[in-house]
């Protein structure tokens, strides 16, 4: 029988391939931008950087999520900055001046300019959607509704997400973006599997049965789920009448990671992007149910140990990739799909290969 490969080393060090991924990977499907409470009222906006375009998500005048491009369509400046509340969107070059619904409102001298019509300089827009109050975006206008292609997803986290809807994010969470110096997809094969938790994460694991441990594949998310796990361990403590018992993290195609942790009515959402073909950046933020801050010992262990864990991981095998000894492994599948089972990259790398068209 033959035993599946991982991805070759070059998918992670060659700039051809890393242009041909912004092309038909970054720019062709859905990417996790942040939570509808974050835009609840007009002119409530959010930034993000997919590749290399800067990107705007914004609250219109009747409540709708709209999405622009961060470039004013005269002379290309980036319009806004971070998150905020605006009346209207104003560049800072030659003040351009845009409704907030995309709309040229105002360009000095546009009045004495034979054949200037406002209507042909709108804000080039994109596709936003939600899932359970989560935005997400699409850069193709053409691509097919979230859930439509995630078939089944929605359902799966409400149904394993008793608390969903009384989430919201912890307000000026922005600890959390992480500079990885890794490509972004060794930073997602690490998360897509436990099969080093044993060795790399020894706290997590004296947590986590793992005998339970177990990983679903399914359209363009996975899922990893341990209903089993221990109040009292050497990750951090919890009630043993806690409300959440279990653990489930969630990959969704083809940048975010998301899930919860025994002991805390609490979720994660992480979006793993590129920022150049060795260097990633992990941003997001912790939702907590009822307004709750995180418990500071769940918190310590999530950000202080777990995280940084895993980016010593990342970063030793960028390295290791770049090697002329190396070129690819194999994936260590059992028959069961148990915890440790790398079924879950196997099958991020076949959508990979499917969105980069090789075989």
């Amino acid at each position: 029988m033959k035993i599946n490969q991982t991805l070759p080393s070059t998918y992670y060090t060659d700039e051809e391939i890393y242009e041909n991924e912004k092309k038909n990977i970054l720019y062709r499907n859905w990417h996790y931008a942040g939570h509808t409470s974050q835009l609840a009222n007009p002119g409530d906006y959010l930034t993000l950087q997919i590749g290399d375009e800067s990107l705007i998500v914004i609250c219109g005048d009747h409540g709708d999520l709209r999405g622009f491009y961060n470039v004013c369509k005269h002379r290309a400046h980036k319009l806004l900055e971070d998150t905020g509340n605006v009346k209207s969107i104003t560049c800072p070059y030659h003040a351009w001046n845009y409704s907030r619904d995309g709309e040229l409102k105002h360009a000095q001298n546009a009045e004495k300019i034979q054949g200037f019509n406002k209507a042909d300089y709108c804000l080039s827009s994109y596709q936003v959607t939600t899932i359970c109050k989560f935005i997400f975006v699409n850069l193709d206008q053409n691509a097919s509704l979230l859930n439509d292609q995630a078939n089944g997803f929605e359902n799966d986290l409400i149904k394993r997400v008793p608390f969903l809807d009384r989430l919201k994010p912890i307000p000026d969470d922005n600890s959390r973006p992480s500079i990885i110096n890794a490509n972004w997809k060794v930073v997602l094969d690490n998360f897509l599997e436990c099969y080093h938790c044993q060795k790399a994460h020894p706290a997590f694991v004296h947590m986590i049965d793992m005998e339970y441990y177990k990983t679903e594949i399914f359209n363009i998310w996975s899922r990893q789920y341990a209903p089993k796990t221990k109040p009292d361990n050497k990750a951090y403590k919890f009630d043993k009448n806690a409300s959440v018992q279990d653990m489930c993290f969630w990959f969704l195609w083809p940048s975010t990671a998301l899930g919860y942790l025994p002991g805390v009515e609490a979720l994660f959402f992480s979006s793993i992007l590129p920022d150049g073909i060795d260097r990633t950046i992990r941003s997001g933020h912790w939702l907590v149910a009822d307004g709750a801050s995180l418990p500071k010992r769940f918190d310590d262990y999530m950000n202080n140990i777990l995280f940084l864990e895993d980016i010593a991981i990342c970063e030793s095998v960028q390295k290791g990739l770049q090697s002329q000894s190396y070129n690819n492994g194999p994936l260590m599948i059992n028959l069961n799909n148990s915890g440790i089972s790398e079924i879950a990259v196997k099958h991020f790398h076949s959508l990979v290969k499917q969105a980069l068209k090789d075989k």
